[in-house]
């Protein structure tokens, strides 16, 4: 097997351990009432600690903009606005939304003539618009409903930028200095600066009585550490570096599939057919946006 189709596997499974680890999250925030402060400076900051001792990354050289900015608005930024979508709405639902990333990423190389416009790529944009129309508002008949909650949708639409920025600002880093030290990094900047919310958060944070107890708490924690954080950025990055961006694409597909089914088998969350409509047809603006078919020259670092 090419190191090409090793990378696309692995970007394969990251998407895949994202849409996992929203899951795991709605559970958190549902049964044990976990803050979203709190979950986002622990699983930062435990990710950013573990890598720090297994990677030993070189110290980060000047200047430090590019990697601060990223740290913040792409690994803290995203994971904020992404569970706090899911926190008032649900996984799905969030992971839909944060996947117009795409699209916006599209943009920026369209204008950076990179991605040269097109009849497709037109498409692809415009099924992207009507699928999220269809997935957060609307019922069967006329009448038009909001179905999720207005924070939820802002929340999920501001981690699409963050995606967005998060993926263009990391190609450049990642291919200098490699995708564990930029993922390394990213976590230790990004949880030192959540630090204040996540302790204030926790304060006057009690954990409910629930049957699952602290051992569930515990497990549910250490799994969106684990595979929704560590394994789900690291191998993504990884991904940018042999891979060109339509394969990247192509290949995070997997996470809102991956996160609504996890949300039906083990949340009992269950969308509306015009949901599931508006979910299909991101996915397939998805697809096409990432088909081989467009002239996309490479992207430079």
């Amino acid at each position: 097997m090419r190191e090409s189709q090793v990378s696309l596997l692995g970007t394969l499974l990251g998407a895949g351990f994202w849409g996992l680890s929203g899951t795991a999250a709605q559970a958190l925030f549902q049964t044990y009432q976990v803050p979203v402060g709190a979950l986002v400076t622990t699983r930062t900051l435990a990710s950013g600690f573990i890598l720090f001792v297994i990677v030993r990354p070189g110290l980060p050289e000047r200047p430090f903009g590019s990697l601060l900015s990223l740290s913040i608005l792409g690994f803290a930024g995203s994971q904020l606005a992404y569970l706090g979508a899911i926190q008032f709405s649900n996984a799905a639902t969030a992971t839909l939304l944060q996947f117009l990333f795409l699209p916006m990423v599209a943009v920026y190389e369209a204008v950076k003539v990179i991605l040269h416009w097109s009849f497709r790529w037109t498409t692809s944009l415009s099924l992207a618009m009507v699928g999220t129309l269809l997935l957060v508002g609307g019922v069967p008949g006329w009448n038009f409903q909001i179905l999720v909650t207005p924070v939820g949708v802002l929340l999920g639409l501001l981690a699409a930028v963050s995606g967005a920025y998060y993926t263009v600002a990391s190609r450049s880093l990642v291919r200098v200095h490699g995708s564990w030290w930029v993922t390394t990094w990213g976590f230790v900047i990004g949880g030192i600066v959540t630090l204040p919310f996540g302790a204030a958060s926790l304060q006057t944070y009690q954990m409910p009585s629930t049957s699952y107890g602290l051992g569930g708490l515990v497990a549910l924690v250490v799994f969106v550490i684990v595979f929704g954080t560590i394994l789900a950025y690291g191998l993504y990055l990884a991904g940018l570096r042999r891979l060109s961006a339509t394969e990247i694409s192509l290949a995070s597909s997997s996470e809102p599939i991956v996160a609504a089914v996890a949300a039906f088998l083990f949340l009992g969350v269950v969308l509306t057919s015009t949901q599931y409509l508006g979910g299909a047809l991101i996915i397939a603006a998805v697809i096409l946006l990432a088909s081989r078919r467009f002239h996309e020259a490479p992207i430079s670092s």
